[in-house]
């Protein structure tokens, strides 16, 4: 028997989405693929409120992390970096020889639309990129603060990282003014890994254009050129196409997307509860708790690595530990994807039954 996923990516699969990905193969070029695409792009665009371009890559997110500067950037990249993923896109631009700067706070926080405004208005940056939902420490950006600062400056590139959020938290892609919004399928898409769903604007197309090393496999100009042919460029991962189109049309016609937003937020109301019931506190500050995951300090001084070996035993099911230099300071609980209400509660269930039972080690 398989450990149930409580962590924050890759999440649990639904058996029928795993049966999906066992449909019989078929040829990327033929009418029976562009067939499944049509139908797929439209759905995307619903659940991401866009008018403007949905596409999907077969690569993680971090490749559309790449390719986004790569094709956008023509100045210099402003990052904001609150933990491990958001780093990650400040040093991709590193390794791509583009220029960049970060507005670097403590992990646990979020920056704010004032900090990212003092320093856009430098005009130094044509791209700005963010974490949305931070993994690694619970942290929900203050987004629509930003959208809100960010209409100031209508030709830099507003790039979001939503890989722990897409799916799972309501974000109104246009609404929001967002040029680039893209996250891999294994977390809140509640989908196996492997490919990554991105929003577009039509204004990054645009610039996309002008892009002189927009690099070979992320170029957003040619991947919708096949897009508008219902195709893509490289050969797709054809098994998870046919997933996510289940999986939209469950999210769409079946769970409807207020309840799935509202299911989510229910969830993390109730782990957040349970943390501070039970004498933990947040790791994140207050006011910028993620929807999607539960990051809790440790302050009982037990072994998450304990814990999880306990868990697995007696129920086959797993949470996660801290990230980085968090491990065992914080433990995280991911509330996303299809996961229940019933399913969260019986976890926290298994976790009252454990935790008693572990000796303290710090």
């Amino acid at each position: 028997m398989h450990d149930k996923l409580f962590i924050p990516g890759p999440s649990e699969v639904r058996p029928e989405l795993l049966q999906v990905v066992a449909t019989p193969q078929i040829g990327h070029r033929t009418q029976k693929y562009k067939d499944l695409h049509a139908a797929l792009i439209p759905m995307l665009k619903k659940i991401l409120y866009t008018e403007q371009e949905a596409l999907v890559f077969t690569c993680s997110a971090t490749g559309v992390m790449e390719g986004s500067v790569r094709n956008l950037c023509q100045k210099k990249v402003l990052c904001t970096v609150n933990g491990a993923f958001s780093k990650r896109w400040f040093k991709i631009n590193g390794f791509n020889g583009i220029p960049a700067d970060k507005i670097e706070v403590e992990w646990g926080k979020a920056a704010t639309a004032d900090q990212i405004d003092a320093k856009l208005k430098t005009g130094e940056y044509d791209v700005f990129t963010m974490v949305f939902n931070e993994t690694s420490t619970g942290v929900r950006a203050p987004i629509e603060e930003i959208s809100a600062m960010m209409k100031k400056y209508p030709n830099v590139m507003f790039c979001v990282d939503a890989v722990s959020a897409m799916a799972g938290d309501k974000i109104e892609c246009d609404k929001l003014g967002l040029d680039v919004c893209l996250a891999g399928t294994q977390k809140c898409w509640g989908m196996p890994t492997g490919i990554c769903v991105t929003m577009i604007s039509n204004k990054a197309m645009e610039r996309a254009k002008q892009a002189k090393a927009p690099g070979y496999y992320v170029n957003f100009v040619d991947a919708k050129e096949y897009n508008d042919k219902a195709q893509t460029p490289h050969t797709p991962a054809i098994p998870l196409f046919f997933a996510l189109k289940a999986q939209c049309e469950h999210i769409l016609n079946e769970e409807g997307l207020e309840n799935r937003w509202a299911r989510h937020i229910e969830m993390a109301k109730i782990v957040r509860k349970w943390c501070v019931d039970r004498g933990f506190t947040l790791f994140p500050e207050k006011g910028f708790e993620s929807n999607t995951l539960t990051c809790a300090n440790n302050t009982k001084g037990i072994s998450i690595a304990d814990l999880n070996k306990a868990l697995s035993k007696a129920h086959h099911a797993i949470i996660s530990n801290g990230y980085g230099d968090l491990k065992e300071k914080t433990f995280r609980i991911a509330h996303m994807g299809d996961c229940t209400v019933a399913e969260i509660k019986e976890l926290l269930g298994w976790l009252d039954e454990i935790i008693p039972t572990l000796p303290k080690v710090a």
